[in-house]
């Protein structure tokens, strides 16, 4: 159970009879001085808190108006610390003060405080009045009674209300007023500026500042949208007036800032504002500033270009050539091709696109199809071409610096033919066999192989050739064959042409056809022929003999270099001009290699025709081309090494050796020279009694038509 408190032990005290009643006036006075506290306190809380909501209003407005508009959630934020501290401001200025409670007691207190001569006087009263005396062995009645009496007339014209600072209460009203006046007047003068503020800073609305400025982005949506790696160009116009400068504020989002003065661009009234963002890499936020006007922050989000990452060529060939389809190497992407075949590219981007067109410089070729995740396109080209794809995203972006692919045609070439008729001269007789050797070959194979003869004189004959082993579809094929003039019919006269062609299958910008040159060949008779021949070797006979000349000469040279009037051995003079034998004397072999050629000629013509026999084999062949075989093979390049050594080591034994080889090499060409005009002789007996032969049988012919023409005379007289 708990103890009494003072007051019970007071009001035991008096419990033999009530406590005196304070006088009715003192106690009006003393709660009136309460009321009026109360009042000053609710007075002065209301001047704090409306002077503190007028300042942040005014201080809301301008950080508002100052950044031409702030955005949403600043202005929230603003308005949740301006509502937190007008709380904070209330609870300690207005509320909490009016919730302490102040009785009579403590006013007279403040009264006893303010006027020392009451002694106490006025606050015992009060106290006794309300039973609280103490216990009843401590106190009087009687005097309590006197003291509560007593302190009507002790208070009596004291003034309780000077207690409080009337001052502040009216310093306090007047500010009140003067906040609601101040509010009052500019709700008044300019209503829409209260209502603007009250729409964006307490109804949290988006409404616009007035402005003189409107600065308009140009935007793609919400964002201005660009290619990375590219030159950005952010554009801008101003309806209203038209700012001087306009100020481009951006951040990167690697955390880069700047701000740069845009360009202006036109003519006054119809103003446009740029900037060039070089070689933009990363997404950026930016604002414009100019004029009255602020920009909401935008975005600048950049995108890749699409691209090739990954291709494949495939080329199919025309049919006729063969070849089955192939595929390039990764990412190769030029290629040869047969005229005919089909090129199938297929690619990969970087990312997926709306548009995949093959072109060619600016023309389109064929579109894209789709094809999984990548496109691909088959074209046939007939000319070579460089293409690329032209390729566009959904935002409409190309791809501006294109893979490339170099698709070169080359042309099917005719197939080469190769037609040789050995040891055949320009002229030859009706007995003539020919040994012809045709060769065909073409890289995609042969469809014909055909070998012509034509013969014209007075009219023109014209007809194949037989062999045997073709077959179509070869890539080459060679043969040989011996083919007599007589199955051609040919007589003295005619004009032979020997002609090889061939054809292949290509069946697109084809077929291609190839000819050998003509091999032309004049019919004689064979003594024609042989006169021809007669003729030929007059003129290697009168070759050679210059070239023996030429090689007594060398001797004579030799034998001066000998002979003590020659250059000391081992001196420049004496090599230098051994050095200038030794090329002399290769020189006359590679003459008479020459000669040794026409010869076997002739002897290949005369084979050729007929015109040889076991005679003329051992005289052109044994006597004459065998030893100048042996003269330029053997004997000519040992005499030359022999020079060569001996103007390394002019010995004397070196000197005699190589005088008996050129006395053995002019021996062998004396003999090879007497072989050459008995032959000459002999071709000129043969041909005297063939001219002999020839002439009679002119005669013959002569006699027997004027016989005929006198018979026919006397028959018709």
């Amino acid at each position: 159970m708990e103890s009494p408190s003072v007051n019970q032990h007071s009001a035991i005290s008096l419990r033999g009879g009530p406590p005196p009643t304070l006088d009715p006036l003192i106690g009006r006075r003393l709660r009136a001085v309460v009321a009026r506290l109360r009042g000053y306190v609710l007075i002065e809380g209301l001047a704090w808190t409306c002077g503190f909501l007028l300042a942040a209003a005014a201080a809301q407005f301008l950080f508002d108006y100052g950044t031409r508009g702030l955005r949403w959630s600043i202005r929230a934020a603003l308005l949740g610390m301006i509502l937190a501290f007008f709380l904070g401001i209330a609870w300690r200025r207005l509320i909490r003060p009016l919730r302490v409670r102040i009785d009579a007691a403590d006013v007279a207190n403040l009264v006893e405080r303010r006027f020392p001569h009451l002694s106490s006087a006025l606050i015992s009263a009060v106290r006794f009045s309300r039973g609280e005396a103490g216990p009843r062995d401590t106190n009087s009645p009687t005097l309590i009674t006197a003291v509560v009496d007593r302190a009507a007339t002790v208070a009596a014209g004291t003034n309780f209300n000077s207690v409080l600072d009337a001052r502040r209460a009216k310093w306090s009203a007047a500010a009140v007023a003067g906040v609601v006046l101040a509010a009052a007047a500019l709700a008044w003068t300019r209503p829409h500026l209260a209502e603007l503020w009250f729409a964006r800073n307490v109804l949290l609305r988006d409404t616009p500042w007035p402005k003189q400025t409107h600065l308009t982005v140009e935007l793609r949506g919400d964002e201005v949208i660009g290619a990375r790696g590219d030159d950005l160009v952010i554009e801008a116009f101003a309806d209203g007036v038209q700012p001087s400068e306009v100020e481009f504020f951006y951040e990167t989002a690697g955390g880069q800032r700047g701000r740069e003065n845009m360009v202006t661009v036109g003519s006054p009234g119809s103003y446009r504002y740029r900037y060039t963002f070089k070689n933009a890499q990363e997404d950026f936020a930016f604002h414009l500033r100019g004029g009255d006007d602020q920009t909401d922050v935008f975005r600048a989000r950049l995108v890749d270009r699409p691209q090739v990452t990954h291709s494949t060529v495939r080329v199919a060939p025309p049919a006729y050539a063969g070849l089955g389809p192939f595929v390039l190497a990764e990412d190769q992407r030029a290629v040869q091709m047969l005229p005919g075949s089909a090129v199938t590219i297929s690619i990969e981007t970087n990312k997926p696109v709306v548009g995949a067109e093959l072109v060619v410089g600016n023309d389109p070729v064929a579109t894209a199809d789709r094809d999984g995740d990548g496109y691909t396109v088959t074209i046939s080209p007939r000319e070579s071409q460089t293409c690329h794809f032209h390729l566009v995203d959904d935002l409409g972006f190309d791809n501006r610096e294109p893979v490339r692919f170099a698709l070169r045609v080359v042309k099917d070439e005719a197939p080469r033919v190769r037609l040789k008729v050995d040891g055949a001269g320009e002229m030859i007789t009706p007995q003539a066999v020919l040994p012809v050797e045709v060769e065909f070959a073409d890289t995609y194979g042969l469809a014909t192989a055909d070998l012509f003869y034509r013969l014209t004189h007075e009219d023109m004959r014209e007809d194949g050739i037989p062999f045997q082993g073709f077959e179509p579809g070869a890539k080459t094929f060679a043969t040989s064959l011996s083919w007599a003039v007589a199955e051609g019919s040919a007589v003295p006269g005619d004009r032979l042409s020997l002609l090889a062609a061939s054809r292949d299958f290509d069946d697109v910008s084809g077929p291609n056809a190839a000819e050998s040159p003509q091999m032309i060949f004049r019919i004689v008779t064979p003594d024609e022929l042989l006169a021809e021949l007669a003729r030929r070797e007059q003129e290697f006979r009168m070759d050679f003999e210059r070239l023996i000349d030429a090689q007594e000469q060398l001797r004579g040279r030799l034998l001066t270099l000998m002979g003590p009037a020659a250059p000391a051995a081992g001196s420049p003079e004496f090599t230098s001009a051994v050095s200038d034998l030794e090329r002399r004397q290769r020189s006359l072999a590679q003459s008479v290699s020459v000669v040794r050629q026409q010869i076997e000629q002739v002897l290949a013509e005369l084979r050729i025709n007929q015109l040889s026999g076991k005679d003329v084999e051992e005289r052109l062949g044994v006597r004459i081309a065998e030893p100048l075989g042996r003269l330029v093979t053997r004997e000519f390049p040992a005499a030359a090494d022999m020079i060569r050594r001996w103007s390394r080591e002019a010995a004397t034994e070196v000197a005699g050796r190589i005088d008996q080889h050129q006395v053995a090499i002019l021996s062998q060409m004396r003999e090879i020279l007497a072989n050459m005009i008995q032959w000459e002789g002999y071709q000129e007996a043969v041909t005297m009694l063939r001219d002999i032969l020839r002439l009679q049988n002119e005669l013959k012919t002569e006699t027997q038509d004027a016989i005929e023409s006198q018979a026919g005379d006397i028959f018709d007289k």
